[in-house]
C-alpha cells in the first residue's frame, strides 16, 4: 500500500514537470526573439506566393505600366492569411504601390502605406533587387520591434512586407521564463532524489520483510520446540515415575508394579513414535504421484478401516457421495491415494477422539467447481473458539493425549496436491473438515 502511494506521488511530480516543460516551450513561443524568427519565416512564404500571383501582373513592354487593382488583389491574397502583416510592391520608377493591410483591425480600410517607412521600404527593395535574393531587417523598439522584408519579383519590382512585434512584455516574459525553469529544474531534483529514496525504502523494505520471515520462522521455531518438549517431557515424567515406584516397592509387590511400569513404559514409548513419525512425516517433502483412483471404492475402504473400532465405540460411519461420483464410470479422480489415505485416517481418528456413544460420522464427497470436495464431519463438542484461526498449527491440539501434528499433516498433504483445507464454519453441531483437490 506505501510502495503503491509513494509511485502515485512520483507520478504526480512527473505530471507537473512534463506540465511544466509544456508551458516553458510556449513562453518561449511567445517571447520577441521566437515571434521575430517566426515573422521572418512567414514572410518568406508570403515572398513566395507574391511570386507566384506575379505572372497576374500586367506590364508593357517596357515593364513601367501596371494594372493597379490586379497588383493590390495578388498582394492582399499573399497577406490575408497572417495577421499584422502589411506590404506592396515597390518599383524605382513608382516607388511603393499596390499597398495592402488586409488584416488590419482598426475602423475602415487602410489603403496608404506609411509614409514613415518609405525610405526603409526603399532601401531594403533597391538591396534586394541587387543582390536578386530575398532580404529582411529588425528595428528594435522599447514597445515593439518592427520586422522589414523584401523579395525581387522581377528584374525591376520588389515585393515587401512589414510586422510588428510586441517587446514591451519581454522583459516579464524573460522573468517568467526564469522562474518556471528554476521551478522546472527543483521538481526534476525532487523527483530524482524522490526516485532514489524509493529505490532506498524499496530495498529497506524487502530487507525489513525478510527480517520479518525470518523472525516469523524463529517463532514458530520456538513454538515447535516448546510444544515437542511438553510432549516429550510428559511421556518421560511417566516412565520414570513408574520406574521409580517399581524400584522402591516391597519384594512382595515389586514383581507386580515392575510389570505395571514396563506396561506404562511400552505405552509412552509407542506414543512417543508416534509423535516422532508425525514429526517426520511433516518435515519431509510431499511430492505426490498421481493416479487414476476409484473413488467410491476408495472412500469405502477409509470407512472399513475405521468401522470396527467405532463400533466398539458405538459411534457410526457413513458415506455421503454425490449422486453420480458413486457411478464406475464417473469415479476416477487424480490424486497419490495412499498419502490422501493418510489424510482421511487422520480426519478420521479425530473424529472418533471428540465423539460420544450413539454419534455419527460422515465421510463425504461432492464435485465444486473445478475441484474434489471431500470432507468428515461429526457431531461431537465441536472446536473451541480459541483453537479454530490456529486449528492446522503444529502442536495444537484441543484433546488430552493428542500429539497436535495429524491436522497439520493433513494441510501439507493437501497443499502438495495443489488443493486446500479449512474448517467450515457453517456446521451446526460437531466439526466438519472440508478439502478440496484440483479435479482434472
Amino acid at each position: 500500500m506505501l510502495k503503491r502511494d509513494l509511485l502515485w506521488s512520483w507520478a504526480a511530480i512527473a505530471a507537473m514537470v512534463a506540465l511544466l516543460i509544456w508551458l516553458l516551450l510556449q513562453l518561449g513561443r511567445q517571447g520577441a526573439d521566437a515571434q521575430i524568427v517566426a515573422a521572418r519565416t512567414r514572410a518568406s512564404a508570403i515572398c513566395q506566393i507574391m511570386r507566384a500571383g506575379s505572372g497576374r501582373m500586367t506590364l508593357n513592354g517596357n515593364n513601367d505600366t501596371m494594372d493597379e487593382a490586379v497588383d493590390r488583389a495578388v498582394v492582399d491574397m499573399a497577406l490575408r492569411e497572417d495577421a499584422g502583416f502589411e506590404g506592396g510592391l515597390w518599383t524605382e520608377q513608382h516607388g511603393v504601390f499596390a499597398y495592402a493591410f488586409p488584416t488590419y483591425d482598426g475602423s475602415g480600410v487602410k489603403d496608404d502605406a506609411p509614409a514613415a517607412e518609405l525610405p526603409r521600404i526603399a532601401a531594403l527593395a533597391r538591396r534586394t533587387l541587387a543582390v536578386g535574393a530575398g532580404v529582411d531587417e529588425v528595428r528594435p523598439g522599447l514597445r515593439e520591434a518592427v520586422v522589414y522584408t523584401a523579395c525581387p519579383l522581377s528584374k525591376n519590382m520588389a515585393g515587401w512586407t512589414m510586422t510588428r512585434v510586441a517587446t514591451i512584455a519581454d522583459s516579464a516574459l524573460n522573468h517568467l521564463t526564469l522562474a518556471v525553469s528554476l521551478l522546472l529544474g527543483s521538481l526534476v531534483m525532487a523527483g530524482a532524489w524522490f526516485a532514489f529514496l524509493l529505490m532506498r525504502w524499496g530495498r529497506e523494505a524487502q530487507r525489513l520483510s525478510a527480517l520479518l520471515v525470518a523472525s516469523e520462522r524463529m517463532a514458530a521455531l520456538g513454538g515447535l520446540a516448546a510444544g515437542l518438549a511438553h510432549e516429550i517431557r510428559n511421556p518421560l515424567g511417566t516412565i520414570r515415575m513408574k520406574a521409580e515406584n517399581a524400584l522402591a516397592a516391597p519384594p512382595a509387590r515389586r514383581q507386580e508394579r515392575t510389570e505395571a511400569a514396563l506396561q506404562t513404559t511400552l505405552g509412552q514409548v509407542q506414543r512417543l513414535e508416534t509423535l516422532v513419525s508425525s514429526l517426520l512425516a511433516l518435515t519431509q517433502s510431499f511430492h505426490p504421484q498421481r493416479a487414476p483412483v476409484a473413488l467410491a471404492g476408495w472412500l469405502e475402504h477409509c470407512r472399513l478401516t475405521h468401522a470396527e473400532a467405532a463400533a466398539e465405540m458405538g459411534v457410526s460411519i457413513a458415506l455421503d457421495v454425490e449422486a453420480g461420483l458413486d457411478q464406475a464410470t464417473r469415479d476416477i479422480a487424480l490424486f497419490d491415494a495412499a498419502h490422501m489415505e493418510r489424510v482421511i485416517d487422520n480426519l478420521l481418528l479425530n473424529a472418533l477422539a471428540h465423539a460420544h456413544a450413539g454419534g455419527h460420522i460422515v465421510l463425504g464427497a461432492a464435485r465444486g467447481d473445478a475441484c474434489l470436495r471431500l470432507s468428515v464431519s461429526d457431531d461431537g463438542s465441536g472446536v473451541p473458539p480459541p483453537l479454530r484461526a490456529t486449528l492446522f498449527d503444529p502442536l495444537v491440539t484441543g484433546r488430552v493425549g493428542g500429539t497436535g501434528l495429524g491436522l497439520a499433516v493433513v494441510r501439507e498433504v493437501v497443499q502438495a496436491h495443489g488443493g486446500s483445507v479449512a474448517l467450515d464454519p457453517t456446521h451446526a453441531q460437531g466439526t466438519r473438515i472440508v478439502l478440496e483437490l484440483p479435479w482434472p
